[in-house]
């Protein structure tokens, strides 16, 4: 009795200094690496938005009845409504990209936009707010598949599915619409 109670307890400290303990501190490790690039990655996107909707009311401003101005008011408010959902958000990239090479067009049709500060302004920083998303986005799905890959070790992949831990989605976006991208 006394054995298989010394047995047991062996048996357990080995399985939790030796696999449980190891596992759980790399998905901590990831899950805390993939939270953080996300709330970048959100707050970026919040930057853009703002500075989407100077572009918006600028726009408004000079051509109130171009089609442009008209949709992307849309696109705009849709592009953080919800940021929990990773793969609803990044489909929303598609549309805000495409708005943004309008913008560009737009800015061609009315040069008067190019000379205002605000305009460059907005522009500049929807510009650096998409490289910081690049680099989010790169750092956020190296973590993503990192962590993910754990799912197809063992023991990692037993205790996960043990513990119903789920792998992580990525963050598939477009790259940024640049003015080579409008001619």
């Amino acid at each position: 009795m006394i054995l298989d109670l010394i047995i047991l307890g062996v048996a357990g400290y080995f399985f939790y200094t030796k696999l449980w303990n190891p596992v759980h501190s790399k998905i901590t490790g990831f899950r805390a690496e993939i939270s953080a690039s996300w709330s970048g990655i959100c707050n970026q996107i919040r930057i853009r938005q703002a500075a989407g909707a100077r572009i918006l009311d600028l726009a408004k401003a000079v051509a109130p009845q171009d089609p442009f101005v008209q949709d992307f008011a849309q696109p705009l408010a849709e592009q953080t409504l919800n940021l929990d959902d990773v793969q609803l958000t990044a489909s929303r990239e598609e549309p805000f990209m495409k708005l943004l090479k309008s913008s560009l067009l737009l800015q061609e049709a009315f040069p008067v936009l190019a000379t205002d500060a605000r305009w460059t302004a907005a522009q500049q920083a929807v510009s650096q707010a998409n490289e910081r998303l690049d680099l989010l986005r790169n750092q956020y799905n190296g973590a993503v598949a990192a962590y993910n890959k754990l799912f197809e070790t063992f023991p990692a992949n037993v205790i996960c599915s043990a513990c119903r831990v789920q792998p992580a989605p990525l963050f598939e976006a477009l790259p940024a619409i640049t003015k080579e991208d409008v001619a």
